[in-house]
């Protein structure tokens, strides 16, 4: 099947003006279309990576250097972690850490990297994920901590007030505080379908604690992301009685990891993908992002979560061409990587903590998983090309 083909295959049913703007995004850059090609990618790894180790971990199923940031948990206390579980699953510790590496080659590949500089960088990045693996402790990343090029960030991201960030998001209209319909961020939602995803949403706001205190204002639809570009995703605004303050809620439809038909062994049973996607997080996240609820609408499972003034990441195109940064910070993410594993190792079919260990203090694979990036980064070159073309 050509390359074209499998993209409308798997895109199937977006709606024609989400397929626009995701196929201008992935026009964007290497990088741009390798974050909305994770199912290529996976079915790539499953052909090229030989190895098939018996060690199980779960993973967010598509760790790419965009799909780590900044939230507030439900404690109000700000972490920096992976943040996306839509394609989250247990499988191979490689998966991961191949999406990882790869990503970074990708990255490199826009900046023009000599590749010795490259190779080394992906050297240290493994090395720090062995470190973190054999160190036994699931550790987290916050502000008080944080160094270098983390602790500039949590400082950007501590600058931005709540009610700023409601204020650029929203505009007074008759009285009323409405969501602003930039066709970049949010786009209008007929009047129509806002009563419905009201009355869907009516259940939450009477019976469940993150949100009995919360009254429904406004509601628009949500762009955002490349991969899960085109899911249905709104931003609702609610205000909340008891505290007195605006709050925005991410509202995504949640769809099987692209990697499920790839991996051969047995996952655990979930009721549904919102199920699997919230659960995975749980256990690998230190803490988890406020209001996360699975909620059922229209026959279709939906992630609810906060939409806050601190959720952000860091993106390639901050880095400019400075790759060693870039390389510094993929070091830190790759404990975040090993911490999460840790954190969920033993749970729902996952490897103990000792058989992770073990696994990371082995030699061979580090030397693939290397080898085996750089040919999917090269992979994806040929693909984007293609898909320009």
């Amino acid at each position: 099947m050509s390359l074209i083909k499998k993209l409308n295959q798997y895109n199937a049913g977006i709606p024609t003006y989400l397929h626009d703007i995701k196929w201008a995004a992935m026009r964007e850059s290497p990088f741009r279309f390798y974050r909305a090609t994770d199912f290529l990618f996976a079915a790539d790894f499953e052909k090229l990576y030989k190895a098939k180790p018996k060690v199980r971990s779960w993973g967010c199923g598509d760790a790419h250097f965009e799909n780590f940031g900044s939230y507030k948990g439900n404690d109000r206390q700000v972490y920096f972690d992976i943040n996306d579980f839509d394609e989250a699953l247990l499988g191979p510790p490689e998966l991961e850490i191949a999406r990882f590496l790869t990503s970074i080659s990708v990255a490199a590949g826009q900046m023009n990297v000599a590749y010795v500089k490259l190779h080394k960088a992906l050297h240290d990045v493994v090395q720090a994920y062995c470190n973190a693996v054999h160190s036994r402790k699931a550790m987290l990343l916050q502000a008080p901590v944080a160094e270098g090029e983390f602790k500039k960030f949590f400082a950007e991201m501590s600058s931005i007030d709540r009610g700023d960030f409601i204020k650029q998001r929203t505009t007074k209209k008759d009285g009323a505080l409405l969501i602003k319909t930039d066709g970049r961020r949010y786009m209008e939602l007929p009047e129509q379908e806002k009563q419905f995803l009201f009355e869907q949403l009516s259940t939450l706001l009477k019976v469940h604690p993150y949100f009995s205190e919360l009254v429904f204002e406004d509601a628009a639809i949500r762009i955002s992301g490349t991969g899960s570009l085109g899911l249905s995703r709104y931003a609702a605004l609610f205000f909340s009685r008891k505290k007195g303050k605006h709050y925005l809620l991410d509202i995504k439809a949640s769809r099987p990891s692209c990697n499920a038909q790839l991996i051969a062994n047995k996952q655990p049973k979930f009721k549904n993908e919102a199920e699997r996607i919230i659960t995975a997080g749980y256990i690998m996240q230190y803490a988890p992002p406020a209001f996360m609820v699975a909620h059922k609408m229209d026959g279709q499972w939906y992630v609810i979560k906060e939409l806050q003034p601190t959720a952000d990441k860091m993106s390639i195109e901050s880095f400019g061409n400075d790759f060693g940064k870039l390389a510094s910070v993929a070091q830190e993410m790759a404990k975040l990587i090993a911490y999460s594993q840790l954190r969920s190792s033993g749970h729902l079919g996952a490897s103990s903590a000792d058989e992770l260990v073990k696994f990371a203090g082995k030699k061979q694979w580090q030397k693939d998983i290397i080898e085996v990036s750089g040919v999917l980064a090269k992979k994806n070159e040929g693909y984007y090309k293609t898909f320009c073309k």
